[in-house]
């Protein structure tokens, strides 16, 4: 709120518009000097991590770290962002957000949905990526394993461990993975932000559907070898199958 006067003389206090109030997080990021930011927006198991790693080769490191993903944790709000903010000081600041990330870091900074364009503003020149994926089904089944796991990311060949299959924890990994995608949507629209997507399928098929987005950054496809293996194997396609036949056999 500002200080003004009426016709009168008497003092008044005037609203700002909520688009035009600062934030903590903007006030890092000026602290810090950071010029601009690179954003890959996503949910769980979408095959960000590929994508990020293939950008990482090609010349935009940093996309893989989910930089907020302890922001709920933080007390003093200030000194959390400068921790994050501080490495990348006078440069680019690079990193992934999850939904829940953007939900805790906008929670803490106090900018909830309508304010969406004042959380979106106070990421200094930022790029949006947007990483999707096609098969909604297959990505609950790795979300699960995943969480069932603790297994997120996998870079040698290493056995995979056995689990017993539950309809009603996959079910509720679908539901969440269809809201964080509606919401980031939602997001996107408040924000007034054009995000570039991409989906996992089609950068798996044309590796240089990302060369618009690495445009931006003067920079382009040269190499398709990254270090990550894939953790889809036949046990992911039983549960799937099971899944499926489950959710054909409620009839809901």
């Amino acid at each position: 709120m500002d200080d003004a006067t009426d016709a009168a003389g008497r003092a008044q206090t005037v609203t700002m518009p909520r688009a035009s109030q600062p934030t903590a997080l903007h006030a890092a990021f000026a602290r810090h000097g950071i010029t601009d930011c690179a954003l890959l927006a996503s949910t769980y198991r979408s095959g960000s991590t590929f994508i990020a790693a293939l950008l990482g080769d090609n010349g935009l490191p940093g996309l893989g770290k989910e930089r907020f993903n302890d922001i709920w944790q933080v007390d003093a709000i200030d000194a959390g962002l400068d921790a994050i903010i501080a490495p990348f000081a006078w440069g680019r600041f690079p990193t992934k957000l999850m939904w829940p990330h953007r939900n805790n870091l906008a929670q803490k900074i106090g900018t909830p949905r309508d304010a969406s364009l004042v959380l979106a503003n106070a990421f200094p020149h930022a790029q949006w990526l947007f990483v999707r994926r096609r098969d909604s089904f297959r990505q609950a089944i790795s979300f699960w394993r995943a969480k069932r796991t603790d297994r997120w990311h996998i870079y040698t060949d290493q056995p995979e461990p056995d689990l017993e299959y539950s309809f009603a924890e996959i079910d509720t990994c679908a539901r969440e993975l269809a809201l964080h995608e509606r919401l980031w949507q939602d997001f996107f629209a408040r924000a007034e932000v054009t995000p570039y997507v991409v989906h996992y399928e089609d950068v798996l098929a044309h590796p240089g559907i990302l060369n618009g987005y690495l445009a931006r950054y003067g920079s382009r496809i040269t190499t398709t070898q990254v270090a990550l293996k894939k953790q889809s194997d036949d046990r992911s396609e039983r549960f799937l199958d099971q899944y499926l036949a489950d959710l054909y056999a409620r009839g809901d």
